[in-house]
């Protein structure tokens, strides 16, 4: 196959930018931590081992290290996939999941489709709500595809919360992230109430469900 001057360079051009691109999403955030107990530890490509926390995101290729009798749960945001591993054992965390590095293989639960953009938010959330910045307000108005954006959101919920343990509250904080974006105010406090009584000493959730009790 023959190419001009011209074609040539815009075939180089369009390799790089599509290089770059697949660079740019395989170094980016995959995971959100919903759950974590006992000593779990990250690293990254570069950088030192730190310890790993609830409601983190984890990125493309990050080690995930677990002592013996800890565990960690990952909500994916960009597979729709949770995977629960228990220690001792590693693993790495990838776009499409987690790699088995030692250790016994995760459990895997797979999310409906539309969840892993809507967990990508909670981490936000949870910052913003950690030094009181996260205000939630009503929404004046619906329109008929945010309510039908809503509605899916429910039936999903639903879905997940027939299949999740009592504790885990990765339906309700998919659900939260939806109804905060809508300002569905009523709706919202009664999630965040949910999530108070899955998990009442849990510290993030109450700074994330005081936000929406507060909300006007």
């Amino acid at each position: 196959m023959r190419f001009n001057r011209s074609g040539l360079i815009a075939l180089v051009l369009g390799a790089v930018l599509a290089s770059g691109v697949w660079a740019q999403e395989a170094a980016g955030d995959v995971g959100l931590v919903s759950a974590l107990q006992g000593d779990v530890s990250y690293q990254g490509r570069e950088g030192q081992e730190r310890k790993a926390q609830a409601y983190m995101r984890l990125r493309h290729g990050d080690k995930v290290t677990l002592a013996s009798g800890s565990s960690i749960r990952i909500s994916y945001m960009t597979a729709s996939r949770q995977e629960s591993w228990t220690g001792p054992g590693s693993f790495v965390a990838t776009s499409t999941g987690g790699e088995l590095l030692k250790g016994a293989k995760p459990d895997v639960v797979q999310l409906p489709a539309a969840v892993p953009q809507r967990l990508a938010r909670v981490s936000e959330l949870m910052n913003t709500s950690r030094v009181g910045g996260l205000v939630v307000r009503s929404a004046k108005a619906q329109t008929s595809a945010s309510k039908e954006e809503v509605a899916y959101a429910m039936a999903a919920y639903e879905s997940m919360r027939a299949t999740a343990a009592a504790s885990d509250v990765t339906p309700e904080l998919y659900l939260y992230a939806v109804l905060e974006e809508h300002g569905m105010v009523d709706d919202l406090k009664k999630v965040a109430r949910d999530m108070l009584a899955r998990q009442p000493n849990n510290p993030d959730i109450q700074q994330l469900a005081e936000a929406a009790l507060n909300a006007r």
